[in-house]
């Protein structure tokens, strides 16, 4: 998945409602408030994720946090969601629960999901975080989950297909469902912050489920790669949280 970010001028920066509380990153880089980020794939190429925006509460207080989704544009037959403490359904805008976030603390608990299904064109969403104590002071990003082009855009080809590890965050045993017909050499890789390989787990079949023990790591942020042929083709984020 092509990936660029677009910062909007000063003016956007410094709107009214921009939240001195809260802080979004996006791969690591802190955005400028009301900053676009274009996620870009084929149509036929599966779920498009964004699981690598962040919220950090940068004020002096624990936060309690909820997210607000707006769909801004949409193209019909295509299907939005997101994740923010727990999944929501497509027809779900706001999240019912809070994410409880520590003065200075990042969560890693949001996830945008898009399924094209197929269908060309462009959606855009905003998602909007906000602490429950002061709702009028939002944090947001706009989105836009491209699949206009119909050419081959570097994403994973046919068919290949890797879930979301669930639950995440994990405790004790994360799995994973994945769909590689007619793809050899597959193997799924599990690697820390500093990029060191953790494990390396070879597919077998072309379909069905692995769940990997996690009680021996290290609570944290990790990811996991789905490596096809020698060739990575996704990478998506794996927290650890022990009970």
């Amino acid at each position: 998945m092509k990936r660029t970010i677009l910062y909007l001028s000063l003016l956007m920066f410094i709107m009214q409602g921009y939240s001195q509380g809260l802080e979004l990153y996006f791969e690591g880089i802190a955005l400028a408030h009301n900053a676009e980020i274009s996620l870009t794939g084929h149509p036929d190429s599966g779920m498009m994720v964004l699981d690598t925006l962040d919220v950090k509460n940068i004020s002096a207080t624990t936060m309690e946090v909820k997210c607000i989704r707006t769909i801004i544009e949409n193209v019909d037959s295509t299907f939005n969601s997101f994740c923010w403490g727990v999944c929501y359904p497509p027809s779900i805008d706001t999240s019912s629960i809070s994410v409880t976030i520590s003065s200075q603390a990042t969560s890693y608990e949001f996830t945008g999901d898009h399924n094209p299904a197929g269908k060309t064109g462009k959606v855009k969403v905003k998602y909007s975080f906000y602490d429950i104590h002061t709702p009028e002071s939002q944090s947001s990003v706009f989105v836009n989950y491209d699949h206009t082009s119909i050419g081959d855009v570097g994403e994973n080809p046919g068919n290949l297909y890797v879930s979301g590890a669930y639950p995440n965050p994990a405790n004790n045993l994360v799995s994973l469902d994945y769909d590689l017909t007619g793809s050899r050499n597959a193997k799924i890789l599990i690697y820390n912050l500093l990029g060191t390989i953790l494990e390396e787990i070879d597919i077998a079949d072309s379909t069905g489920k692995i769940t990997l023990n996690t009680s021996g790591y290290n609570e944290g942020l990790y990811f996991y790669s789905l490596k096809v042929n020698n060739e990575i083709i996704k990478t998506r984020k794996l927290v650890i949280r022990h009970n």
